[in-house]
């Protein structure tokens, strides 16, 4: 080992006690001596450098991001009649300096329906289904993972039909009104949508209509309430007119022993009465139409698991011109925990 006393001899430079002494001129000497080496060094130590942090942003990582799942070419004949699946999680492989500059949000992943048949399927979900701003991906990225990879797809032949549509209203008349009739024009409503879901529509209702503290005959816009899987034939004949009647001369009636329905029954139950009184207020046409045999109240058993429910008011099935005043007895309902079944 050469004693660090001759490294300074050799270079020139002053001891450490003659350190106050050094002089510009010296200062001057020392850096311009061997000039070239010198640059040649500090041009090597840049061009490692460079080298270095360029492997460094070459190192592949990961990414990880949530992208939303797109069906594509659907074909106009069918309905996707299974649960949607909104988005999943795409996890992708890329070189650092890559990851510095896609976008995740650009990423989705696409299901091309244009050649499938209805029916039930599973389908697996690949890099194939992965893009990136509506186009392929970028070079030198892979996908690793994607979560869930196996959906569920279900298309079903897809239908038209026409069916009544059926008003239904919010809020109370004004006190002593009533309504009289409701007219909605057009009458039908032409819909589409998968054909077991089409089988079973009978009618479709409207939103609701606006009749708080109504008094006087209007029209108004609506537009219907459809099922889910089902929509128009024809998007831009969306609002219908209803016309509705007003009339102030209400006829009451009193019923008695009407007929309270349990429906969905599931577990054992015990009730306090089966039978109501009812105060009905209506046109005088809509009341004439009823009578006792076709009035009766429904209880819906499924809503209640086993419990003990006091001072329940079931629900009296009546047309729309008729309306409940008051009822009575108020029902106490007893759901015991063994299933009727067992």
């Amino acid at each position: 080992m050469i004693p660090v006393r001759n490294v300074l001899e050799r270079l020139k430079w002053p001891s450490a006690a003659g350190l106050r002494s050094v002089t510009p001129d010296f200062l001057r000497q020392f850096l311009s001596r061997n000039l070239s080496l010198k640059l040649f060094a500090l041009g090597l130590a840049i061009l490692m450098w460079g080298f270095v942090a360029s492997q460094k942003r070459g190192e592949p990582t990961e990414l990880i991001f949530t992208a939303p799942l797109v069906l594509k070419n659907k074909p106009a004949s069918l309905e996707v009649t299974s649960e949607p699946v909104q988005a999943v999680t795409v996890l992708v492989q890329l070189s650092r300096a890559l990851a510095n500059s896609v976008n995740p949000g650009q990423f989705q992943v696409a299901v091309d329906l244009g050649n499938q048949l209805p029916g039930r399927f599973e389908y697996s979900l690949g890099q194939r289904n992965v893009t990136y701003n509506n186009g392929a991906l970028p070079g030198g990225v892979s996908v690793k993972q994607i979560n869930p990879p196996v959906i569920d797809l279900a298309l079903e032949e897809a239908v038209k039909a026409t069916v009544p549509i059926r008003p239904r209203f919010a809020g109370d008349l004004a006190r002593g009104f009533t309504i009289g009739s409701i007219t909605i024009v057009p009458p039908q409503a032409e819909v589409l949508g998968p054909a077991s879901h089409i089988r079973a529509l009978k009618f479709v209702p409207t939103k609701p209509l606006d009749v708080q503290d109504l008094q006087t005959d209007v029209e108004m816009l609506v537009t219907l309430d459809l099922p889910p899987f089902i929509r128009l034939a024809q998007p831009d004949k969306a609002f219908f007119l209803a016309r509705i009647d007003v009339s102030n001369n209400p006829t009451r009636i009193v019923l008695r022993d009407i007929p309270v329905i349990f429906e969905n029954e599931l577990y054992t139950y015990r009730t306090s009465t089966r039978r109501l009184t009812v105060h009905l207020e209506g046109t005088r046409e809509g009341l004439a139409a009823l009578k006792k045999e076709n009035v009766f109240a429904v209880v819906d058993l499924a809503k209640f698991p086993p419990g003990d429910y006091r001072g329940l008011s079931p629900k009296v099935v009546l047309p729309e011109t008729v309306k409940v005043v008051e009822q009575w007895p108020i029902l106490d309902l007893f759901v015991l925990k063994r299933k009727i079944k067992e």
